[in-house]
């Protein structure tokens, strides 16, 4: 798969997760959303690893229910959880309450430095969410955060 096409693919996955957050919140979602686009656009180009991963649709993910993980695969859900749901192997997706997108960024940019990844993609733009690539050995790590009513939905999936 060519480079554009990767780039392509990975701005319809984030377009459809912030997407959920707009249908509530349109004005600021709005504003928020031209944020994040413009953070992705920019941090797209130097930043994508060579092997992108596949990109999921997302929008089963959407609305995970049961009680959520401590961690998954090794990776740290955050104790705001209030609901996870692990879809396959390679994917899990969790709600989270009384936080802002900017408090998930912080925390896996923490947690997962500490824990020996690299930051491949950090693009956020405010609180309508973001997304980030890390890499640890032959894994690939995408976490993509999308705001939905007063809840964020953190999107795992592990390659």
């Amino acid at each position: 798969m060519s480079k554009l096409s990767r780039i392509g693919l990975l701005s319809a996955f984030v377009l459809v997760g912030l997407a959920c957050g707009l249908i509530s919140n349109p004005i600021s979602g709005a504003q928020n959303f031209a944020s994040t686009a413009e953070a992705i656009a920019s941090s797209i180009p130097s930043a994508l690893p060579s092997g992108m991963p596949n990109i999921p649709d997302v929008s089963k993910y959407m609305n995970p229910s049961g009680t959520p993980a401590k961690d998954w695969n090794g990776i740290p859900i955050m104790t705001q959880a209030t609901a996870g749901q692990e879809f396959d192997a390679s994917t899990y997706s969790y709600k989270a309450s009384g936080i802002q997108a900017t408090d998930i960024q912080t925390f896996y940019s923490g947690q997962l430095t500490a824990a020996g990844w690299s930051s491949t993609l950090n693009a956020f733009g405010g609180n309508a969410g973001g997304l980030m690539i890390y890499t640890k050995g032959s894994s690939t790590l995408t976490i993509t955060v999308a705001q939905s009513d007063t809840d964020y939905i953190v999107l795992l999936v592990m390659q």
